[in-house]
């Protein structure tokens, strides 16, 4: 285990979580302080900017993030070749989120996103931050598949301290609206330090349409597999914006959300680390199998421990900070938890099947859970509203983890078998 940690600590994986847990802690802060400041009704509102959001970053990256983080990675790419595949990239982000905003505007003038008139009147000022989200998610990825995980990690906490200081400024100045102009205020901030300390100049004069090409080959099932993955994550979200009509009680629903956004970061900082170094030993079938069981092995346990911690503590401390005023969100976090560690338990697999080119895979994964769930998560919130939000989201997990132990298995018996011969 000593030797574990030493070795994880000299490739930069503390400064990423550390980076991140510290990024997470400011902006928790910054929910916990807003939620003070407006009321419940606000805190669900801003969930479901944040989950409608986060399918337009999605739709505007075309999974270009993925395929970066992939094709930059590898060793036998030159720095220039990865200069202009990060290019073309961006491009591609720029072009889409024009294409995401007006077909946001249209929604948004037909009242097609909530029966909630103020969430359809204010998003579409909100989305102005998708292009910027999709941009950081992209140099980000960047950064990572260079394994400048230091670098990424300081511009990371120096622009989200700059970026939270903003929203709440303004939160507290104009409250809801406010909030949503120090969102886009605070990204325009963050992708400005990002690009200002890249390099990748010289592979914008020489990008190619075989740059587009190759990107798209491995971006095409990033941004399928992450498009109805978000669907699926929020899939009670959406459903709620339609057919609940208290908007208090989807606020304590929305702040439980916001409570489980501190868990993710766990699974998603792993992730990061992890992809890079799956992809260098993609061609050691051996080497690679070993990085990934003791990774899964120590993984496994953190969020296993993760998970019994929040569940414990997590109430005495919503109870003791906003005296009794979201006891009514405890329920749901403590379910919500559960559900987050069943679906996490198999998060690692993705970013194996990644480097060893199986995207196709874990599109097919998240399709068919999409598919099978839909009718049953829209027939429980329909039926028990927030409380069958809970139902849904534990039955989406547990069918995840089925689909997905199910498919890993069927292409780790291919892989070996290929290296077989």
């Amino acid at each position: 285990m000593k030797g574990i940690i030493k070795d994880i600590y000299g490739k930069g994986f503390f400064h990423l979580f550390s980076a991140n847990s510290l990024i997470h802690l400011i902006e928790f802060g910054s929910q916990l302080f807003i939620a003070w400041i407006l009321i419940s009704d606000d805190i669900g509102r801003i969930k479901s900017f944040q989950s409608f959001a986060a399918i337009a970053v999605v739709i505007s990256g075309f999974g270009f993030n993925t395929s970066v983080l992939k094709l930059c990675s590898e060793k036998k790419t030159s720095f220039l070749e990865k200069q202009a595949l990060f290019s073309s990239a961006i491009k591609v982000t720029l072009a889409g989120s024009v294409l995401v905003f007006i077909l946001v505007f249209i929604c948004s003038k037909f009242n097609l996103i909530s029966n909630d008139t103020i969430v359809n009147r204010l998003f579409v000022y909100y989305a102005l931050s998708v292009p910027l989200v999709a941009l950081n998610n992209l140099m980000i990825a960047y950064y990572q598949s260079l394994k400048a995980f230091k670098k990424v990690s300081i511009l990371l906490v120096f622009a989200r301290i700059i970026h939270v200081a903003v929203i709440i400024g303004l939160t507290y100045l104009y409250g809801l609206n406010g909030f949503v102009v120090g969102i886009i205020i605070g990204f325009l901030l963050s992708s400005i330090l990002l690009f200002s300390k890249a390099e990748f100049k010289e592979g914008w004069k020489i990008t190619e349409a075989s740059h587009y090409k190759k990107n798209w080959e491995l971006a095409k099932f990033a941004f399928l597999g992450n498009g109805v993955n978000m669907i699926t994550l929020y899939l009670d979200v959406f459903l709620l914006n339609h057919f609940v009509s208290d908007p208090e009680e989807f606020g304590y629903y929305g702040f439980a959300l916001t409570l489980i956004a501190g868990l993710r970061i766990v699974t998603t900082t792993v992730q990061q680390f992890v992809t890079p170094f799956f992809s260098e030993f993609s061609s050691n079938y051996e080497q690679s199998m070993k990085a990934f069981k003791r990774a899964n092995r120590i993984f496994l346990l953190v969020i296993t421990g993760t998970a019994i911690l929040a569940i414990l503590i997590v109430p005495f401390v919503v109870q003791f900070v906003f005296a009794g005023k979201y006891d009514n969100s405890i329920y749901y976090f403590q379910a919500l938890t559960v559900a987050w560690l069943i679906r996490s338990s198999v998060s690692l697999k993705g970013p194996f099947l990644l480097a060893y080119g199986y995207m196709n895979v874990n599109f097919y994964n998240v399709l068919i859970v999409f598919f099978i769930s839909i009718i049953p998560a829209w027939y429980l919130i329909d039926t028990y509203a927030i409380i069958g939000a809970i139902y849904s989201q534990l039955f989406i997990s547990i069918l995840l983890v089925i689909v997905v132990q199910l498919s890993f298995s069927r292409v780790m018996r291919k892989i070996r078998l290929e290296n077989k011969k």
